[in-house]
């Protein structure tokens, strides 16, 4: 479950219900921020093997989908852009790799073209189109995590890639694989070095996603003929920071980008109540400003089982809250049953 900041947590609230105008007695109030995304540093670490050419192109097809929560939660991003080749391979002619086509491959952990796409760059879906179609010549031992790791400590992140990493901005890594990583390190010790960078007392400050293969059953006969594999490494990575998964064999990536760009972004579409509410008393507001539970801007639903269920308002992403805002979240406590969700009480 994703950490949230809870400002206040209260026993008692007077407020007025919508429908009938009555004070009503609440038992409890729970106060969100929806804060701004502030600075984000958000490095992808594309597969650069033989069988990756379909998937850079949906990637760079979506740059728009992946823009949309950082724009909307006034993100001040860097984005740069790995291959998971570390010892670059011989040409292969043969196989339409020539020497040419090898030179191009970036040292291992180099960001591809030395570049930086920030929300000044002009024309950064291009230059993003262009930066992830980082070709299929590079080596079948795919090593993101180890890209990543030289890419961010010394000496490439003091030389090379000086600009790209920002003491003072959150971390967002994106691995994009059609196959298992073979990085030399154990899967924690990844996830300890990046948490380092950021100190390992704000845990938020990094996280990890994993666009690859989740299980193979979900893979054509096509792309598991073409190596597709399931990339645990990758999937414990992301579990470890709390990021995201998606299955980088599916038909189209715009839904995958659009919650890799909401994950970047931190802006939050859902919020965790401290306690177990009665459903039918929920109360909303987004800055004083009352949203009823009939209005389709949010749901409430929960998640866990037993004792660790909780209850959780969700937003429709085309109505979150925006940067700055609070979310009051008002009801009597319950069982939690979302059954009973907007059948009545202060939202009827």
């Amino acid at each position: 479950m994703p950490d949230f900041r809870l400002i206040a947590a209260t026993a008692a609230l007077t407020l007025t219900a919508c429908s009938d105008y009555k004070l009503t007695q609440f038992e409890a109030q729970d106060i969100f921020s929806q804060e701004p995304a502030g600075e984000v540093d958000i490095l992808l670490v594309v597969d650069n093997s033989c069988s990756m050419e379909p998937y850079q192109t949906k990637l760079g097809e979506n740059f728009n989908q992946f823009l949309t929560y950082l724009e909307e939660g006034q993100a001040d991003y860097h984005i740069g852009v790995l291959t998971t080749t570390i010892e670059v391979p011989e040409a292969y002619p043969e196989y339409g790799c020539t020497q040419a086509d090898v030179d191009k491959i970036p040292a291992g952990g180099n960001l591809v073209g030395g570049t930086i796409i920030t929300k000044d760059t002009e024309n950064g879906e291009q230059a993003f189109s262009r930066l992830v179609s980082v070709g299929t010549c590079g080596s079948g031992y795919e090593m993101g995590l180890e890209s990543a790791y030289l890419a961010l400590t010394p000496p490439l992140s003091t030389e090379e890639n000086l600009a790209f990493l920002r003491g003072s901005a959150m971390l967002s890594l994106i691995f994009v694989s059609d196959e298992q990583d073979t990085s030399p390190l154990g899967v924690s010790d990844y996830v300890n070095t990046f948490r380092e960078l950021k100190g390992l007392d704000d845990r938020s400050a990094v996280n990890a996603s994993a666009l690859v293969v989740k299980d193979t059953a979900d893979c054509s006969a096509q792309q598991i003929a073409s190596g597709a594999t399931r990339g645990s490494r990758y999937l414990d990575v992301a579990a470890e920071t709390d990021g995201l998964t998606g299955n980088i064999c599916a038909d189209d990536f715009a839904d995958i980008l659009t919650d890799l760009s909401l994950r970047a972004s931190r802006l939050r579409d859902t919020f965790y109540l401290t306690r177990l509410p009665d459903p039918a008393s929920l109360y909303v507001t987004v800055d004083d400003r009352e949203v009823a539970c009939d209005a389709g801007e949010w749901t409430y639903d929960t998640e866990g089982e037993g004792s660790d269920m909780v209850g959780k308002i969700v937003f429709d992403r085309a109505f979150l809250p925006p940067p700055n805002s609070l979310v009051t979240v008002t009801y009597d406590y319950g069982g939690g049953d979302p059954t009973g969700f907007c059948t009545g009480g202060g939202t009827e």
